[in-house]
């Protein structure tokens, strides 16, 4: 997956690591050049020790040569100092050849026997005298082998202190190293741990964006359809609507024109009726034996068995009321005996509120309210609220 955020997270990563790395690798370098310095100093130390030892020895060597030296010049002191009694021993003109002489033993066996004396005394300081000299040269010969012997013990010490410290420096850099090298794994472990759990987190967050988005593109998708399903509905359901209102205004002006026709000719029937029923009024009305100017109430009862009554305003009764009337008495309720509906609303006439009534023929509707000033229903061509 080339999101930009999974790559982003991938290269925190290999930065982090390397940043790890070169930090370990600086810790590592720095352990081995300590280790290093730690091998030449216990190079140095050896040497050092061995060098004053090499001086110390040397110094020795230079005392024991001058006492050998010393024997020497000790022995030849000696030899001289012998020789020079054994020749002043032996001398005719000496102390010792006056002695003999004053007492007559020049050239006598005495004589004889003494210079032997004298050189055998000779001969024994010389040997004593090199004998010393060879004894004090083994002693210092010794010394110088017992010196050089310690100097090489000491050397070999220096050499084991050497060891020692090298394996204890060794030891150290080893330790170091494979803690450094511990810690380097581990740190490296959890860098990659952290960063697998972001990139893991960062994934998840990029499915659940991507499922959103398809879900969002499904809807949409839908939506579309849906969009397109209802415009194309409502295209054919204004069609239709366009249709049925075309075929209700063309149906409409049809039955508009034939109401017309039928309510002229109710109207024609209605007029002929009134004047039927005028005609009819005002032959009862000379025959009454009351005031011409009163109203008759000698209309008998309604099929509904209402007494019938003139009406008030006019003084006449409409003939449709034989049919049947409301409870005033006059007020039809019904057109040539078809029988009047309400309609629920209501309007105003003569400044009286009066209901508009459907009235049907069998053959149209049409809405009427009563005119009590006409004494007839007439048709009303308001809208209804």
């Amino acid at each position: 997956m080339d999101d930009e955020r999974l790559l982003k997270v991938e290269q925190e990563k290999q930065k982090a690591l390397t940043e790890s790395n070169n930090v370990y690798t600086g810790l590592l370098q720095d352990n081995q050049n300590i280790y290093n310095q730690q091998m030449d100093y216990a190079n140095q130390y050896e040497q050092t020790q061995n060098e004053v030892l090499d001086k110390q020895l040397a110094y020795n060597q230079q005392l024991i040569e001058q006492q050998k030296e010393i024997a020497r010049e000790n022995k030849e002191t000696e030899a001289k100092k012998a020789l020079n009694d054994y020749t002043a021993f032996i001398n005719p003109y000496g102390y010792q050849a006056e002695n003999l002489a004053s007492r007559g033993l020049l050239n006598s066996g005495v004589s004889e026997t003494s210079q032997l004396g004298g050189f055998n005394t000779y001969q024994n300081r010389l040997a004593t005298a090199n004998k010393a000299m060879q004894d004090a040269f083994v002693q210092y010969d010794n010394d110088i082998n017992q010196a050089r012997l310690n100097n090489d013990v000491q050397k070999a010490q220096n050499a084991l202190n050497k060891l020692q410290l090298q394996l204890e420096y060794a030891q150290n850099f080893y330790n170091n190293k494979s803690t450094l090298s511990q810690n380097q794994l581990a740190n490296n472990q959890d860098l990659d741990n952290n960063y697998f759990n972001r990139y893991q987190t960062e994934y998840s967050n990029i499915q659940e964006e991507k499922a959103r988005a398809e879900q969002i593109r499904q809807w949409e998708k839908e939506y579309a359809e849906q969009v397109r399903q209802y415009n194309e509905d409502l295209a054919y359901r204004k069609a239709q609507l366009a249709e049925q209102i075309r075929q209700y205004n063309s149906n409409l002006a049809y039955q508009q024109q034939l109401a017309a026709q039928e309510q002229a000719n109710w109207e024609r029937e209605y007029a002929a009726s009134l004047a039927s029923a005028k005609s009819s009024g005002s032959s009862k009305s000379s025959k009454s034996s009351g005031s011409s100017n009163s109203i008759s109430t000698n209309y008998g009862t309604s099929k509904n068995g209402v007494q019938l009554v003139a009406n008030p305003n006019t003084g006449t009764l409409n003939s449709d009321a034989k049919n049947g009337v409301f409870s005033n008495g006059y007020q039809p309720d019904n057109i040539n005996g078809k029988k009047l509906k309400k309609s629920g609303s209501t309007t105003t006439v003569n400044g009286k509120t009066q209901n508009i009534w459907i009235y049907d023929n069998g053959k149209s509707s049409t809405l009427v309210v009563w005119d009590g000033n006409q004494n007839q229903y007439v048709v009303y061509r308001g809208t209804l609220g």
